[in-house]
């Protein structure tokens, strides 16, 4: 995926908002004319469909397509609302398989498809959705060509399988039972591998298939009975993470214990970062400097495929603390943004976390230049030529 095509979400620089979509910025003109727009702008499209009736497509309109971060994010895109009903917008609905709404559809500018989803997303996980579709990370389209290119890769197919299923694709059903034939025959992995199998259980949970998932379980248990693997020790943290978010739900307190003393003792790093993430993640909502603590912590033992996500999204929470930081929380914010930039060189959102990094510790000069860069990255992003207008003053 080239990673210099930033996403279109349909947006042009000389449209106008639609109110009836909340204030993105949406393209004025027809399917085709966004497509030519997306290939001059070098960007990917995004297609919101919509019904007039639809419940959640007015939700997603009032909700999400109204809140600030969405409407920068989408300036990066050609943004395009379709309705599906429509006599122009139903053949295009048909086109890319779309069977219920709202539905966001990101498209690469000669209209192939590079990922999908239904249903209704909050501010925040469409803010989130929408960086890594544009990083290229995980797509739909990127998990096909995967599939078609090693068709015996097992962990791939089921993670095409647990896309279709959340997009009500019926292609679901087939590639499950193709899935399934394979783990009965063995093919695909290495059956004696605990780790392997954990994989595939996690996977199998995924695309709803309980009793697979129950096999698999069964199947390492026999393979570990001493229970010393890491995929025992991460059923046993995840026991543990179910008590500390029943406990917050019940009690709106945050009780960390059972967590925090079992991975004290804990040795496999894919457990340790795997429980310090999750709690984090139980913070993040109400206990931000905890959040933080645990994200500090996740950090210790990241895995390096996800040194540039996790390290980003980690110096992105420092960053929007910057008033209760203290300089060594500075410091450790920028080095983490450094090492997280270094993993996506071709990435706007590090280069513009990296430069925030920077201004929190006081090299604004530092900052200016790396602003820049991703400036040259995405021309279009209002964010980044703020922060550069208010450096250069």
């Amino acid at each position: 995926m080239v990673h210099t095509i930033a996403a279109v979400f349909l947006f042009i620089g000389l449209s106008s908002p639609r109110g009836d979509h909340g204030r993105v910025e949406w393209f004025d003109g027809t399917f085709e004319q966004a497509l030519a727009e997306a290939t001059k702008q070098k960007k990917i499209v995004l297609l919101d469909f919509f019904t007039k009736t639809c419940p959640f497509c007015k939700q997603l309109d009032r909700e999400t397509l109204n809140a600030t971060a969405i409407v920068e994010e989408a300036r990066t895109f050609v943004c395009l609302p379709i309705d599906a009903e429509s006599q122009a917008g139903k053949p295009i609905a048909e086109r890319y398989g779309i069977p219920s709404w709202p539905a966001l559809v990101y498209l690469e500018p000669d209209g192939t498809l590079r990922d999908r989803f239904a249903g209704f997303r909050g501010p925040e996980q469409l803010v989130a959705e929408m960086r890594r579709v544009r990083a290229g990370l995980n797509t739909f389209g990127e998990l096909e060509k995967r599939v078609a290119a090693h068709p015996k890769d097992i962990c791939a197919r089921l993670d095409l399988v647990a896309r279709l299923r959340q997009l009500h694709d019926e292609r679901w059903s087939r590639e499950i039972a193709v899935a399934q034939e394979a783990i009965g025959r063995g093919d695909g992995f290495d059956p004696k591998s605990p780790d392997e199998r954990f994989e595939i259980a996690k996977r199998l949970r995924q695309c709803g298939d309980g009793r697979g998932y129950e096999e698999q379980i069964e199947a390492i248990r026999e393979l570990d009975p001493e229970g010393v693997s890491a995929p025992l020790h991460l059923l046993e943290l995840g026991d543990r993470i179910t008590f500390v978010r029943s406990r917050m739900r019940e009690s709106q307190r945050l009780e960390t214990r059972p967590v925090v003393d079992y991975l004290a003792g804990e040795h496999h790093e894919r457990v340790l970062f795997e429980g310090w993430f999750l709690l984090r993640a139980i913070a993040r909502e109400h206990y931000r400097k905890e959040a933080r603590e645990f994200g500090a912590e996740a950090w210790k033992h990241c895995p390096p495929d996800q040194v540039a996500s996790f390290g980003r999204e980690l110096a992105a929470d420092f960053v929007a603390a910057a008033g209760e930081l203290d300089d060594a929380q500075r410091a450790f914010a920028l080095e983490v943004a450094t090492k997280a930039s270094d993993a996506a060189p071709q990435s706007v959102d590090h280069l513009e976390t990296l430069a925030s990094c920077l201004v929190l510790v006081g090299r604004k000069a530092d900052a200016i230049p790396v602003f820049e860069r991703a400036q040259r990255l995405d021309p279009a992003c209002a964010s980044i030529k703020d922060r550069l207008d208010e450096l250069r003053r």
